[in-house]
């Protein structure tokens, strides 16, 4: 993910060495924050669009490669974590798979966009339902 933080906090920091009318840097300043929060909400917005589009898909691979790769991710995880152990354990040979550190930033994200999601489909049941 885009460190938009970082970005507002470098692009405000220029306006206050450029900008001496403190008021005129804060209007400056909030103009750039909104404009940064809409390209955010237009980038949330296309990637939701790809992931329903995948979803709605006739082909089996685009609809299935996300579950597909998280449970790739799980079988590699309880391969080291819970299997590896246990054959080494009882004196048998088993192979530990190396675990990239992207690849934990991808499962950490597959998780919390499934969490995410799931919430977010729940809270809009129970908006829907309550406003009828």
């Amino acid at each position: 993910m885009f460190a938009w933080g970082e970005a507002v906090k470098g692009v405000t920091d220029l306006v206050g060495q450029f900008v001496e009318d403190k008021d005129q840097a804060n209007a400056l300043e909030n103009q750039i924050k909104n404009k940064l929060l809409s390209v955010e909400q237009e980038v949330i917005k296309a990637q939701s669009a790809a992931v329903v589009a995948e979803a709605k898909s006739s082909s089996f691979i685009a609809k299935n490669w996300r579950p597909i790769m998280m449970l790739t991710f799980v079988a590699i995880i309880a391969n080291n974590y819970i299997l590896f152990p246990y054959i080494t354990l009882f004196g048998g040979t088993a192979i530990a798979l190396d675990i990239p550190p992207d690849m934990w930033g991808l499962l950490k994200i597959g998780v919390g966009g499934y969490i995410v999601g799931r919430s977010g489909e729940k809270m809009v049941k129970s908006y829907s339902e309550n406003r009828n």
